[in-house]
């Protein structure tokens, strides 16, 4: 019976991790899109896809997404600054003369210092056509404006910790969205001005095609402040069924949530046992009543966003393939999305003990927009955990947004023990 609840618990870790931020991921996949568009070289080490970027490969790469590269390496070098080698002059003058860089200083570029993720989502948004001279976005608030427009999102970039890892997830996240004005995409716009061969491009833009209507039949996810979802999961074994069926109220503004669930475990010639839990996180603690024990602990940053963004649109560079059957979208899993299996795992077995030999396959997602919302998801999968096998049924479905959710917390979180 422990296994079952240790393996339920690792069920509804993977069905949150499956659309939640916080997750090590390694977007070698969205690296390896880049490389076969032209847009992304990597280094004579590989991707090095866990250090920073600097402001010379920054610029190498909005010069690229611009699909300018081939006019940038017949410019004559007059840019003021000093300090850079002759691979990087060429990205940087064509930014310096078209405006798009006033380097770091009036001689230095400091090519070899951090780009962050303000300076690296300021250049992206350039690429896309925002100006801050229009009045787009202003270079204080790039990485907010960034999130806006779809560049950045907090299941694929760490703007606290910003490494080439994210670089690439942005770069091939931009290339499926629309330039400031334009009906196509950024790739669109590429194979036009022939920086990209369109038979490179065709799989990649088989891809953005869906993705993008996914994106506009969703859309509405944006502006949420609140929402309640309800959660059915059922974990069958050849000689038992858990049931696991779940309430939540979350707002996204606070963030503040509160669940309430209900377990029952039923095998044959046994009574059915019930069990239930009320968890109530706000100002980044938890709250949790459960078998008539209260506790409370503090959350990680990385804990709290996979417990406030668990039902929420699924970022393209975690995304292998994408087909649609009506407002039906099914979902294959990249190696970066697949990770986050991993991670859950891991949150999972920190929480309710270890899970030896854990391997979940034949996973299947499938996400049905409604409203310009993501109505409902279904997830499956099959496992095999610590000698048992059997299968694992997810169904989440949105039941309230905003002025229709109500939270009332807990009358007595005082009373709750501490924990470490």
């Amino acid at each position: 019976m422990n296994h079952m609840f240790r393996i339920t618990a690792a069920g509804l870790a993977l069905t949150a991790a499956l659309t939640a931020s916080a997750f090590a991921a390694d977007f070698t996949a969205s690296a390896d899109h880049l490389k076969e568009l032209g847009l992304f070289r990597g280094t004579d080490q590989g991707y090095e896809l866990d250090r920073a970027p600097t402001r010379a490969e920054a610029a190498a790469m909005l010069v690229r997404l611009l699909g300018k590269e081939e006019e940038a390496q017949k410019l004559a070098y007059d840019a003021p600054f000093t300090d850079l080698q002759s691979w990087e002059k060429p990205y940087v003058q064509y930014l310096y003369q078209n405006g798009l860089t006033t380097g770091a200083t009036a001689t230095a570029f400091e090519p070899d210092e951090a780009c962050t993720a303000q300076m690296y989502g300021a250049f992206v948004l350039r690429a896309l056509g925002y100006t801050e001279t229009a009045g787009d976005f202003t270079y204080e608030k790039a990485v907010d404006f960034a999130k806006k427009t779809g560049v950045y999102d907090s299941m694929t970039v760490n703007p606290a910790h910003f490494l080439r890892d994210h670089v690439v997830a942005a770069s091939y996240t931009a290339l499926a969205l629309s330039p400031k004005g334009e009906e196509g995409t950024l790739l669109d716009a590429l194979v036009q001005d022939g920086a990209v061969s369109s038979d490179a491009a065709a799989a990649s833009d088989k891809l953005m095609q869906v993705y993008n209507q996914y994106r506009k039949a969703t859309v509405g996810m944006d502006a949420l402040q609140r929402l309640a979802v309800q959660h059915e999961l059922t974990l069958t074994t050849k000689s038992m069924t858990m049931k696991s069926s779940e309430t939540t109220r979350l707002d996204l503004a606070a963030p503040a949530l509160l669940t309430n669930r209900v377990i029952t475990l039923s095998a044959e010639g046994i009574e059915d046992k019930t069990f239930s839990a009320e968890s109530y996180v706000a100002n980044g603690v938890q709250y949790l009543k459960q078998n008539g024990q209260k506790t409370r602990k503090q959350l990680t940053d990385a804990e709290l966003g996979q417990l406030t963004e668990g039902f929420a649109r699924v970022p393209l560079a975690l995304i292998d393939h994408m087909t649609v059957s009506g407002s039906t979208y099914t979902i294959t899993y990249n190696t970066a999305g697949l990770n986050r299996l991993g991670t859950a795992l891991d949150a999972a077995a920190s929480a309710v003990g270890s899970l030896e030999d854990a391997a979940f396959s034949g996973l299947t997602v499938q996400q049905t927009a409604s409203n310009g919302r993501i109505a409902a998801q279904e997830l499956r999968m099959q496992f095999d955990a610590d000698g048992l096998t059997g299968s694992l049924t997810s169904s989440m479905k949105l039941t309230g947004v905003d002025g229709q959710v109500t939270m009332t917390a807990p009358a007595d979180l005082d009373s709750y023990a501490l924990i470490s």
